[in-house]
């Protein structure tokens, strides 16, 4: 198995010079975590509107550093744990009520980082706080936010809701706020440093609590914060974080990995032991039971057993996110937890800390490929995901053997069933079965392993290359096989290649010229020439015509790379070409789109909204990009599809949606595809309609939806032709109310032998239904059950009954009566 320990190895001793370096620090050079606010949102990381044409699929919410996180509700009926809140940059509010499921991004209404939240009520108010001294409060469960009169402008960094009216909060310059109403109005106390930072509170009740500070000062009360008792904790490194267990037991962390734990009420510090802390800050500890605590730093995460004695780093997280920047905790019960950090980190455990999941995919995305627009397989560095809904959920494959790998970088398919993974050690896998199983290949003549395999290219299903930092290697049979083709000695790194046939190709370079050959690699010429180094990309369309990326530059060649002149449209920092169609470009990062075949480019990040790294083309008017911190965009081009459209509505008709729409003109149009979602992010399939084919005459289409409930509904139209092109219509919505119970006719009238009663019931109530003939007799009891709010069907069998007239009466606890006649044929 592969050692990943030996690879870590100058990472750790130069992690090891830094502590060394922090440990000689005076106190005011420690004191450097007082940051200026942060007031202003990076707007690039926010979930993207879109536009059409590009837009967002993944993660829908703010891409950021999380800082705050709490949950109300533990357990819900199903035994997940619920509802909850994130915040972080840019005043990103994000809430989850299925235990981290599922994340939805609610605006704040604020830009400044929130680095704090909780709950009081159980949920239903949420309070936010931080940076300028920011205070958010909602009233719906943290869905609509308003701004409180805030009595600090310093950076509050921690709150603590200690019942559901008396609160605190703390932060920079001497901010220790207090709340007595719920966190409505927030006063500052009188504290013995007045001007120092206070980083963080913990309360057992609302009597005795600790805050720490700086110099490794600790404040202790025993009456609600009217007096303070100074502690010196260890030495005069400054403490980020205390967590009182009880009135004896306490642990606290701060600068430069120091943690410290009392037994006596903190009469008496003494430092953790354990496999020691490599962490410039210790950001939030927190216990789950008296033992059982968990410790978020700027350097990882690690876990107690033993009250805050002793800590070991957790390393199954660690592992899992590599050197994880981990910023606050929620402990709900003694089983689950959350955990947040840097670059959208949002992570879970269901088994007391022994394993955490991600939530969500936040790894930077390197490389995609799409069969078609639903089904794909994207990877990271760490892991190989795909997806069966065009992006909206990234789903690990599990069959990959990670463990005998430490990263991987390159990836690609010839077809949705024959992909490979380039990794480090420099390793080809490859599989056969659309990543069901995967094994490794053969590679010869690779005399040094210690690179990471980054691209491939594949001219055909059995002839391909592939490039680490310094190596080019080919396959003659589809992958299975490779052989080294150059060992490039001295400076340099390959970034990108490119070939136009079996024997014709390129290779961009960074920190030298770029490489040539026209024998299919055989023979590999450094293009001596060229007077650029830095190349991140290559193509060519031809043996003539080619392209070269050189960070913020684009050269270009119509003489098969004799000669080459800048393409001066280009002038931010690029990384990528990829193509959409053999007319249609895209550059990457900064992107710039050409639909001339290169030879006008314009810069379209306005339209995009953000850079992304890569992207896989399965057709020439869609393409999925990806890029960092788990980025999924879809591009459409509607001007493919010519259907127009001039109308699409929805009523409410008989308890059902009647949806129509017309067109004007169509032009090999297959059909519509009506989808409906609840809340304009999840779409279902609920019919289709056939379309015209081609044709210049207005037609007429409707749809009915029958299965409805008591809320809003939000429908469109997915316009396919018979190319497998498509297009979105508009999106319309109806909301439906149901005001007043109501017995409707049943259907059939005349009936044999099985007949359907629709009712409507407005709001929860004890619901009965009779069978009466025309004597008025009780034939049968229908119904007799409490029932939910909602629209209901009842199928009723008739077949043993005699013709004849019978009445059914629907009765609710509300004192509804209705009765309708029904006529039995036999």
């Amino acid at each position: 198995m592969f050692n990943k320990k030996s690879l870590k190895f100058n990472f750790l001793l130069s992690l090891l010079l830094v502590l060394l370096l922090f440990a000689s620090l005076d106190y005011a050079q420690q004191e450097e975590r007082s940051l200026q606010p942060q007031l202003t949102r990076d707007k690039s990381l926010f979930p993207l509107k879109s536009t059409g044409v590009w837009t967002e699929v993944h993660p829908l919410i703010p891409r950021v550093d999380y800082w705050g996180i709490d949950f109300a509700n533990a357990d819900l009926p199903t035994g997940q744990a619920g509802t909850g809140w994130a915040v972080g940059e840019g005043g990103a509010v994000i809430k989850t009520t299925n235990g981290g499921q599922k994340w939805i991004w609610y605006e704040s209404g604020v830009e400044n980082t929130l680095r704090t939240v909780a709950s009081v009520n159980n949920g239903q108010r949420v309070i936010a706080a931080g940076d300028g001294g920011i205070i958010i409060i909602s009233e719906d469960a943290g869905e609509t936010w308003i701004q409180l009169s805030s009595p600090t402008t310093r950076n509050i960094w921690n709150l603590q809701m200690i019942t559901d009216e008396i609160g605190w909060m703390v932060g920079e310059r001497g901010t220790a706020l207090k709340t007595t109403d719920g966190g409505l109005i927030w006063v500052q106390q009188s504290m013995p440093y007045p001007t120092a930072p206070y980083w963080d509170v913990s309360f057992i009740d609302t009597s005795f609590g600790y805050m720490c500070t700086s110099s490794g000062i600790v404040l202790k009360t025993t009456d609600g914060g009217v007096s303070w008792i100074t502690q010196i904790a260890g030495d005069t490194r400054s403490l980020y974080t205390i967590y009182a267990i009880d009135t004896l037991r306490a642990s606290a962390g701060g600068f430069a990995g120091k943690v410290v734990y009392t037994t006596d009420g903190g009469i008496n510090w003494l430092n953790a032991g354990g496999g020691g802390i490599s962490a410039p800050e210790i950001n939030k500890i927190k216990f789950m039971d008296e033992v059982k605590g968990f410790l978020a730093s700027s350097g990882g995460f690690y876990k107690s057993t033993n009250g805050g004695v002793s800590w070991y780093e957790n390393n199954d997280l660690n592992q899992e996110f590599s050197s994880v920047f981990t910023t606050n905790l929620s402990l709900p019960t003694e089983e689950k937890g959350f955990v947040t950090g840097g670059k959208m980190l949002l992570a879970k455990t269901t088994n007391e800390g022994e394993s955490w999941r991600r939530t969500i995919v936040n790894a930077d995305l390197f490389n995609v490929y799409f069969k078609d627009e639903q089904n794909g397989f994207i990877n990271s560095t760490d892991l190989i995901y795909t997806t069966n809904d065009g992006g909206q959920s990234l789903d690990t494959i599990l069959t990959f053997p990670y463990n005998e790998i430490f990263s991987m970088e390159g990836m690609t398919f010839t077809d949705s069933l024959n992909g490979f993974i380039g990794t480090l050690p420099a390793r080809i896998y490859k599989t056969t079965n659309g990543g069901q199983g995967w094994h490794r290949t053969n590679i010869t003549g690779l005399v040094d392993s210690s690179w990471v395999i980054i691209k491939f290219f594949f001219l055909t299903k059995d002839i391909g290359w592939a490039i680490s930092n310094k190596r080019i290697m080919k396959t003659n049979d589809g992958g299975e096989n490779w052989f080294v083709q150059l060992n490039m000695p001295g400076a340099g790194y390959f970034s990108g290649i490119h070939f136009v046939d079996s024997l014709y190709g390129w290779i961009s370079v960074l920190s030298r010229r770029p490489f040539k050959t026209t024998d299919g690699g055989e023979n590999w010429t450094e293009q001596t020439n060229l007077n650029f180094y830095q190349t991140n990309d290559v193509y060519f369309k031809d043996t003539l015509n080619g392209w070269l990326l050189s960070e913020n530059k684009l050269y270009r060649t119509n003489d098969g790379g004799i000669t080459w002149y800048q393409d001066t449209q280009i002038s931010a920092y690029t990384s990528r070409f990829k193509l959409i169609s053999n007319t249609h470009f895209l550059i990457t990062w900064n992107i710039y789109e050409s639909i001339d075949t290169g030879n006008t480019w314009i810069n379209i990040m306005s339209d995009v909204g953000t850079s992304f790294l890569n992207l896989y083309a399965p057709y020439n008017y869609f393409c999925v990009p990806i890029g960092v911190r788990g980025l999924v965009m879809n591009y459409l081009d509607t001007t493919i599809v010519p259907v127009e459209l001039t109308g699409f509505k929805a009523e409410l008709r008989n308890l059902n949606v009647l949806l129509s729409w017309q067109s004007a003109t169509e032009k090999n149009n297959m059909g519509f595809e009506i989808q409906r979602s609840k809340n304009k992010v999840h779409w279902e399939v609920i019919g289709t309609v056939s379309g015209k084919g081609t044709t210049s005459e207005r037609q007429n289409y409707s749809f009915e939806d029958t299965n409805i409930e008591n809320q809003m509904y939000f429908y469109r139209l997915k316009q396919i032709d018979y190319n497998g092109l498509f297009k979105y219509s508009n999106i319309i919505e109806i909301k439906i109310y149901l005001n007043n119970f109501e017995l409707f006719q049943n259907y059939p009238n005349p009936t044999n032998p099985t007949t359907i009663i629709k009712y409507i019931v407005p709001l929860e109530s004890f619901i009965e239904m009779y069978l009466y003939d025309i004597k008025g007799e009780k034939v049968s009891t229908l119904i007799y059950e409490n029932t939910q709010a909602g629209i209901y069907t009842k199928e009723i069998d008739l077949r043993e009954l005699s013709t004849g007239v019978y009445f059914y009466t629907l009765k609710s606890s509300t004192g509804f009566s209705q009765t309708k006649k029904l006529l039995f044929i036999k």
